[in-house]
């Protein structure tokens, strides 16, 4: 190799490495100071022939992982957007999936007069994330236990209904949906305190049902194959807080990390969540709130499809 090709090579890489450099500036910058506070609604129609007639439109509002402690220190005007976009939609009823606090519920502080703001017709409801134990505190172990007591009466002072390991109908007129909700139940390390069979207690198998389980694993390893459930609702992964032409690093771990997936006639929606656990940085996936609508199928498409 030449001294002239030896230097060419040396102010390429030189060159390449600085652009590196100040692309990865770029995105730290826009996923901290924007992409954290670039809230997007996203909308899914989902149709089902077992959807009661009464039920035929209905919006389900999801929003998940908050992680309020993301929005402390000067950002809390953030969970108040948040909220105001929550309540712009107006939809039926309004789900939680988990992961209100990064690591306690001091985090709250300030703030749950904001969170109370949220309203829907058929109420708001709740389920545990794996990071609403506490576990990730520095609080003693004895403690955690109480800490979850305290979040759990901070969300039933704000309105919500928690379902931990419990169910709710949801009535319109004669006919009704489920509303159901486990604690979380993930792989190790993360907490397995879901019990779907709790959960769904003297719930006809011909019931409509909507699952709001915390982490997507779930839905692979008991919801699908020991039951019915035709909606289930998770976030849990963020899609790893950075997402690039619809991939993310995350999809290394989990099969479920964004948005809808089917099997057979059961529907799984994972919501990207709106804080962070790894602080205030999102790019690509944005803080994400998501209005499910139900549709029934029509009887002139049912018979379309069976010929």
């Amino acid at each position: 190799m030449t001294v002239r090709t030896k230097n060419i090579l040396r102010t390429t890489l030189r060159i390449s490495g600085m652009a590196f450099a100040m692309l990865l500036v770029l995105v730290l910058f826009t996923g901290i100071f924007w992409g954290s506070r670039h809230f997007v609604v996203q909308q899914h129609v989902i149709f089902y022939d077992d959807l009661p007639a009464k039920f035929d439109g209905y919006r389900i509002l999801q929003f998940s992982d908050v992680h309020t402690g993301t929005f402390r220190g000067g950002r809390e005007n953030d969970i108040r957007k948040m909220v105001e976009i929550i309540n712009k939609q107006q939809c039926d009823l309004v789900a939680f999936t988990g992961d209100l606090v990064n690591r306690e519920s001091l985090e709250l502080a300030g703030l749950r007069d904001v969170f109370k703001k949220i309203k829907a017709p058929d109420g708001v409801y709740c389920i545990l994330g794996n990071h609403d134990y506490a576990t990730y505190s520095s609080i003693p172990e004895k403690a955690q236990k109480a800490d979850v007591d305290r979040l759990l009466f901070d969300e039933k002072g704000f309105g919500w209904t928690p379902l931990n390991n419990e169910h709710v109908k949801i009535r319109r007129d004669n006919e009704y949906i489920i509303i159901a909700g486990v604690e979380n139940y993930g792989n190790p390390p993360f907490p397995q305190y879901g019990d779907i069979y709790k959960a769904l207690k003297g719930v006809k198998k011909k019931d409509f049902i909507v699952m709001l389980s915390h982490d997507p694993s779930h839905w692979k390893m008991q919801i699908v194959p020991n039951t019915s459930v035709q909606l289930t609702l998770s976030g849990h992964t963020h899609a790893g807080q950075f997402k690039i032409w619809g991939m993310s690093p995350v999809s290394l771990k989990y099969k479920e990390w964004s948005g809808i997936y089917k099997e057979g006639t059961q529907v799984l929606n994972v919501s990207e969540g709106i804080g962070g656990y790894i602080g205030p940085f999102r790019y690509g996936a944005w803080p994400e709130i998501c209005v499910i609508t139900l549709r029934k199928i029509p009887d002139s498409m049912l018979k379309d499809q069976k010929k």
